[in-house]
Order: C-alpha cells, then sequence, then structure tokens
C-alpha cells in the first residue's frame, strides 16, 4: 500500500513524499494517529546526526493496527500500539511522521482501550521510567525535579503519590508550576522569585534534596542542580538532551557532596521493551496523563512548521504533536 512519509532531505527541510510500504513477517501495518515531537530530533532537523539523507524521524508514535503480517500473535487489527524506535530486521526506525508505518511486532506493545490513542505515545513514557529507575528514589526522600517540560512533569505525576515527604518542580514559569501542582507536586518554586536552595532546606527541615531530576537541557544549570543536593551521595539524574557543555562545572561540589551524576538516556535501561510494557501499564492505570500537556498541533503536511516551531518555542510552548490526515489508499 501507500503512505505519505516526511523526508528530511537536508538539514531544516522536510519534503512529503509517498511511498510504498510491504508487510512482512512478524510486522504490524500501523496507522499513525500521533507523533510526539522530541527535542533530541532537533539534532537530526540541524544536521548533527543521522547519516545521510533523506531521513525518516519520529520515534514517538502511536497508532491502530491496520493489518497483521505472517507469525504475529498478540495483537489485532483495531488494537492501539506504540513501540520503540528499533526494527530488528531494518536497523533503527525514526517514521512516525507518516501515515502508515511498518513495525516490527516484537517492538511494539497494545495500549489498553481505557486510553485514547491519542494520548497512547509510550516511548517518552518509557524513558520517564527509565529516568525515575535512576533517580532511585525511596522512602520519605526530599525530591526534585528541575524544569517542567513535558518530560519533566511526566516525572512529577509518576513521582506523586505519598512516597516522597516532599516532591517540588522548579520553574522560571508559573504555568507550567501550576500543572505541577496539579500532577502532584508537594511544592513549587520560581527562582525568579524565591532562594531555591534556602527553601528547599525549608521544606526538608534543615536537609537539602536526597535526589535532583534535572530536565532543563540548560548545562550551565547543572552547578545550581548541585547546590540543591544533600551532602552524601545525593543523585543528580541528568533526563535531557544538552546541545552544549556547561561553561564551568564546579568538580570541587560534586567531590565535596559526593554526588552521583546519572546520565539516563536510553543506554542506562537494562531492557527498553520491558520498560515500555511498564510504562504502557502505568498509562492504562492513570499514573501519566496527557491532559493540558498538547500545547500545538500539526498536519503531516505542515511538519516543516512543526519544526521550526519545536527549534524557536514560543512561550506557551510545552508539548508538540503531528496528526497525520487524509490518508492514501491503493
Amino acid at each position: 500500500m501507500k503512505t505519505r512519509r516526511a523526508l528530511l532531505v537536508e538539514p531544516r527541510r522536510f519534503e512529503l513524499v509517498e511511498a510504498d510500504l510491504t508487510l512482512g513477517e512478524g510486522q504490524l501495518l500501523v496507522r499513525i494517529e500521533v507523533c510526539g515531537l522530541c527535542n533530541w530530533e532537533l539534532n537530526h532537523w540541524k544536521g548533527r546526526i543521522g547519516e545521510g539523507r533523506p531521513q525518516t524521524l519520529g520515534h514517538e508514535w502511536a497508532g491502530t493496527v491496520a493489518e497483521i503480517g505472517r507469525g504475529v500473535t498478540g495483537f489485532a487489527a483495531g488494537d492501539t500500539v506504540t513501540g520503540l524506535p528499533a526494527n530488528r530486521a531494518t536497523g533503527p526506525q525514526l517514521e512516525g511522521f507518516a501515515d502508515y508505518i511498518v513495525a516490527d511486532a516484537a517492538c511494539c506493545v497494545k495500549v489498553g482501550a481505557s486510553v485514547d490513542p491519542m494520548h497512547a505515545i509510550g516511548e517518552p513514557l518509557k524513558c520517564i521510567l527509565t529516568v525515575l529507575r535512576g533517580a532511585a528514589p525511596e522512602a520519605g526522600d526530599v525530591g526534585v525535579v528541575l524544569g517542567c517540560g513535558p518530560m519533566g512533569l511526566w516525572c512529577v505525576q509518576a513521582l506523586s503519590g505519598g512516597l516522597l515527604s516532599a516532591l517540588i518542580a522548579v520553574d522560571v514559569d508559573d504555568a507550567k508550576l501550576a500543572l505541577a501542582r496539579k500532577y502532584g507536586a508537594t511544592h513549587t518554586l520560581n527562582p525568579r522569585t524565591s532562594n531555591v536552595e534556602e527553601a528547599i532546606r525549608d521544606i526538608g527541615r534543615g536537609r537539602l534534596a536526597d535526589f535532583v531530576i534535572e530536565g532543563t537541557g540548560n548545562a550551565d544549570l547543572l552547578n545550581t542542580a548541585i547546590g540543591y543536593l544533600r551532602e552524601g551521595r545525593g543523585r543528580l539524574a541528568l533526563m535531557s538532551s544538552y546541545e552544549r557543555t556547561s561553561a564551568s562545572f564546579d568538580v570541587g561540589a560534586v567531590v565535596g557532596k559526593a554526588v552521583e551524576i546519572r546520565g539516563l538516556h536510553p543506554g542506562y535501561s537494562l531492557d527498553g521493551m520491558d520498560d515500555l510494557r511498564r510504562a504502557v501499564r502505568l498509562l492504562e492505570r492513570g499514573t501519566f496523563r496527557m491532559d493540558g500537556l498538547y500545547s500545538h498541533r500539526f498536519k503531516l503536511e505542515d511538519v516543516q512548521a512543526a519544526f521550526e516551531t519545536l527549534e524557536r518555542k514560543p512561550p506557551n510552548y510545552l508539548k508538540g504533536v503531528v496528526l497525520p490526515k487524509d490518508i492514501i489508499t491503493n
């Protein structure tokens, strides 16, 4: 069958083309319902990573099974599915900016009918599982989420519920802090109006944070994050994609406080599919929520504008998604 597919033909330029799809053994034909825009793919957009052009992008996808290939079990037409950007037969699969994709069933997870397919983007939630495993929250911890973009807010959602003695969200945007409170943060702090380190110490009754999840992507804030941590194995969980190095990283503070720094990108996960499975189960339970997070929606034919917006985020930007339309059939 035929599909429309967005191709990055050169840095900062997409073209929408028609492509043929062939369903193979062990594969699913998936109609894409939604694909999230990820800051990581700005590296492709800007020409920093990715071999050759053109490139297909889009790894935060969710869709509906249209057809199943030979040998596939556990899936049926009409199922909502999401998956990881890996195709064991052909290599990395970043193809969610399309009407349809062919995905290895072994890289997909079925999502329960209680979840709106528009809300079933599993890959970023899988990354939250990886981050939380690295942050290693313990009962009674004081935890800080620094940066309340969608990833930070999903961390807040997952950490809420009473395990921590305090769950503190930090951001310079009061609207994002309001969402953090909605999602379960016990305290919210704006560095523009508060001395955050003193406030954390007050909230912790003389004790600083046991862990900080850094989600701003600003390498110059790493020293700030270290300042929020207690002495003695406080955990700095690096969740973001950093475009540049810190201008001045305080190694002395790391040594003096005996800080544990953990880089929690996908390679930290020992079993990505198990993390995805767990994330989907939490999505089905309502732990992860999408209400209030999709700030910008784009049609597939507007993927160029979508990435331009992602690169130069307007003040009200939180999470952008691409929604395919006008699907081509054979």
